[in-house]
């Protein structure tokens, strides 16, 4: 398995902007695989249409028209059904040689490419499964569309069998996926996931200071921040419940670093309430971003509590790798929260809509020096030893040639 293609909507190209899927093709490059992404820009903002080659990875790139990226509901239906296979005519003159296919979820978004590619029947077909798209979306939408969501996880289910093996994030996402869906679990394999390993970011007090006052950040506080995606899926309405709650509280201060559809509503709640001990962050490149967190105190992992599926936050791996002890706000369904206190050892976690609790959590932990420096350094200890990138790649050829 010397040729590589990846298909995923997820693979950023600007500098310091790499995420878990250049890291995992970077390694095969790395390992002396010939590699090639086919990128689909599910936001605008991921890229315009182009062929580069970056870092030994040869990306193909692919943007639709403007219109595709309105926020509503019909345009988000249209981007679903016809992305790729507008993909798929763009590149139907190229010959993708591959003797390993890996694709990421949701499998839906780029199902056009996946009924091309898997007609190659030599080539090995592996589905790195991060999430259940359909039952993410029940829990948005609610009944109202009962409908549209048997049909989504009946396709689903249709694509996840096109797969000679599967990699699942956790044993509840194997779990998950055995009960609600008709795959063969003899393909099923536990795939956690993973990093690039770095040498600790270290900040001293002189940078620390200086960062501080650079991002608006007080110097005294104790700072909670959260750094990734600012959606619906986030629940992050239930952090400025807490940010709300304690007003006046000037030992406190909430730091959000990121993008996404809900920053604008966000933003003005935060205005509108005058939350003074609350402060936005526009997107940073990654090694700018890791020191701002390096130099805060808690790193939030948030979701919305209507969920009910098993996750485990990709956020989380860069608070483990600057030593940040973790505070997490999650549905009572994922492992996530069992993972962070009894394996990780790197932090504590409330069920999501409980913004009392939350606070009562996070003054134990302000208070509670030795417990932090514990929690960082488990933290460090567990991304070290279990979130190496070359522990997924080897992961991924075994099981292929196991099946």
């Amino acid at each position: 398995m010397n040729k590589v293609l990846l298909l995923t909507t997820k693979y950023p190209c600007g500098a310091g902007e790499g995420w878990l899927t250049n890291e995992l093709a970077e390694c095969f490059s790395r390992e002396g695989k010939s590699v090639s992404v086919l990128a689909l820009s599910w936001e605008y903002e991921d890229g315009h249409s182009d062929v580069v080659e970056l870092n030994g990875v040869k990306v193909y790139r692919s943007r639709l028209w403007k219109f595709f990226y309105r926020k509503n509901f019909i345009c988000a239906m249209l981007k679903i059904f016809l992305f790729s296979l507008v993909v798929r005519f763009r590149y139907k003159r190229k010959i993708f040689d591959a003797d390993l296919i890996l694709a990421t979820t949701p499998c839906i978004v780029i199902w056009g490419l996946l009924d091309f590619f898997m007609t190659r029947p030599r080539a090995k077909k592996y589905l790195i499964l991060w999430d259940f798209f359909p039952y993410y979306m029940r829990d948005l939408w609610g009944s109202g569309r009962a409908r549209l969501f048997s049909f989504f996880v009946k396709w689903e289910n249709r694509l996840y069998n096109k797969f000679d093996a599967i990699g699942c994030m956790t044993k509840g996402s194997i779990e998950f996926l055995e009960k609600n869906y008709s795959v063969d679990c003899r393909r099923v394999r536990q795939l956690p996931l993973w990093t690039k390993q770095l040498p600790l970011v270290e900040v001293g007090a002189a940078e620390q200071k200086v960062l501080r006052a650079k991002y608006g950040i007080d110097e005294h506080a104790f700072v909670a921040v959260y750094g990734g995606a600012m959606s619906v899926v986030q629940g992050l309405d239930n952090i400025l419940d807490l940010a709300a709650s304690m007003k006046g509280r000037t030992e406190y201060q909430f730091v959000f670093i990121g993008r996404g559809p809900e920053l604008p509503r966000l933003r003005a709640r935060a205005v509108d309430e005058e939350m003074s001990n609350v402060r936005f962050i526009n997107y940073v490149p990654r090694d700018e971003y890791e020191k701002i967190i390096a130099v805060c105190d808690v790193g939030i992992v948030s979701l919305a509590g209507e969920h009910a599926v098993p996750s485990f936050p990709s956020k989380s791996i860069d608070y483990l790798k600057v030593g940040l002890p973790v505070l997490a706000s999650i549905d009572r369904y994922t492992e996530f929260g069992a993972i962070l206190v009894n394996e990780m050892k790197a932090g504590r976690w409330v069920e999501a809509g409980d913004p009392v609790s939350l606070g009562q959590v996070l003054e134990e932990m302000r208070q509670d020096s030795v417990f932090l420096s514990d929690c960082a350094s488990n933290g460090r200890r567990y991304y070290e030893n279990e979130m190496k990138v070359e522990l997924a790649t080897q992961n991924i050829i075994a099981a292929c040639e196991e099946v």
